[in-house]
């Protein structure tokens, strides 16, 4: 990644289930294989807007082989089986453009608890160092957890529709209103680890 970095670092959910996140590795195909094959049919149509039973080789590079500046994701850890994958946050943008499409999925068992916020934190403190200053999401109207994700994480966002797919564009130059990190609404927080990638 260059001179970028990433720190090693964990999501703590309000029941205190600590969580490890780290930036995806080429090494992660399987495991990726596994998280998208534990998915349910409707988690997968929500993030990909068709049927994809499974993966294909060039899907599963794609995804993993990233060059960590203008392709970047992270993925979450299960805690009690930390070699297999239960979230995954993304961006991709291209050279020249300080814009890239932003992407999340959560294994059906770790939704609604406030992972996928709490990673987008951590991927929006990714982009900006490495020079994104907006996000764009391709949504579906039924996809109502991410619309919410979007909008409570409390940047201006712009939204408009185009063949029955919501375009939403999140300006990240503009951060929100500090949070209480104590306060019981926030559902989760992001804690280094003076530990680098």
């Amino acid at each position: 990644m260059g001179e970028h970095s990433f720190p090693h670092q964990h999501v703590i959910l309000n029941d205190g289930t600590r969580i490890p996140i780290r930036p995806i590795q080429p090494d992660d195909a399987d495991a990726l294989q596994r998280f998208h094959l534990g998915l349910s049919a409707y988690s997968i149509y929500l993030r990909h807007v068709h049927a994809l039973p499974r993966l294909t080789e060039d899907q599963l590079k794609y995804f993993t082989q990233l060059d960590g500046v203008y392709r970047f994701a992270i993925v979450a850890l299960d805690p009690n089986a930390p070699v297999d994958i239960i979230a995954v946050v993304r961006y991709e943008g291209s050279p020249g453009s300080d814009r890239a499409e932003y992407a999340a999925l959560v294994t059906d068992s770790w939704q609604g608890k406030g992972l996928g916020s709490a990673m987008t934190r951590s991927l929006i403190g990714a982009a900006l160092q490495r020079g994104i200053r907006h996000f764009f999401a391709l949504v579906l109207p039924e996809n109502i957890r991410m619309m919410s994700l979007l909008r409570d994480l409390g940047y201006p966002e712009r939204m408009r529709f185009e063949d029955g797919i919501a375009e939403i564009d999140v300006d990240l130059t503009q951060p929100p209103p500090d949070i209480d990190q104590d306060s019981s609404d926030r559902e989760a927080e992001t804690v280094e680890s003076p530990i680098r990638h």
